[in-house]
């Protein structure tokens, strides 16, 4: 039950935090230009240490789901 609790807290957390900084990077566009998210990531636009954060929280929240799904099996 503990793996279950850690792991869903995990996936929510790495969701929220990913989602809060790609939200946070989109409102620091200066008046202007053209805002787009594909410029954060590395691979698809001229990337930015920004988008390595972001696929950080993201591999946590996925690290998370893994958790909880393996705690679930378990206590079956």
């Amino acid at each position: 039950m503990k793996k279950l609790i850690f792991g869903c807290t995990l996936m929510l957390l790495g969701a929220i935090c990913g989602t809060g900084w790609l939200l946070a990077y989109s409102n620091l566009v200066e008046a202007g230009a053209w805002s787009s998210l594909f410029n954060i990531f590395p691979i698809v636009g001229f990337g930015d240490v920004d988008g390595y954060i972001v696929i950080l929280f993201y591999i946590i929240a996925i690290i998370g789901a893994v958790i909880a799904i393996k705690s679930i099996k378990q206590d079956k």
